[in-house]
């Protein structure tokens, strides 16, 4: 949970630069995100990690069923890593284009906060003259 918490004030504060105005410190700041993001999670995770999970433990211990089904989470966890760090070098690659439009990296609800009225005026539950359609209900 505290892990969780700190990460939440990051969050928060790359968002204060972006809406402050201080585009080049959140676009710098996205860089190193980036960089450490593909050397932490391509290169340690993999070569480091994966590799002591996978290799000693047999020389001290027989195979067994949590040794299979650990490692196999650390793959899939892995392949998480791979499907992200194409995302992530995907905007990277929009950065250095200059093709990015706006701040893709940031989730649009909570800037546009009227798709959801909008969304509701268009299936009609919005509309005074659709209130009385369903008549299944009691008072």
């Amino acid at each position: 949970m505290i892990v969780h918490d700190s990460s939440d004030i990051l969050l928060e504060s790359a968002k204060m630069l972006n809406y402050a105005g201080w585009k080049t410190v959140c676009n710098s700041l996205f860089i190193v995100f980036a960089v450490v993001f593909i050397i932490t999670r391509l290169v340690i995770f993999p070569f480091w990690i994966i590799h002591c999970t996978w290799v000693y433990p047999v020389y001290h211990y027989p195979p067994f069923f949590g040794y299979y089904f650990f490692n196999v989470m650390l793959a899939v966890l892995q392949l998480l890593h791979i499907f992200w760090a194409y995302l992530i070098l995907q905007m990277v690659a929009k950065f250095f284009s200059s093709k990015l439009d706006g701040d893709d990296r940031s989730d649009q609800e909570e800037c546009d906060g009227s798709d959801e009225d909008d969304e509701g005026l268009k299936n009609g539950a919005g509309s005074i003259k659709n209130l009385g359609v369903n008549r299944h209900h009691s008072h």
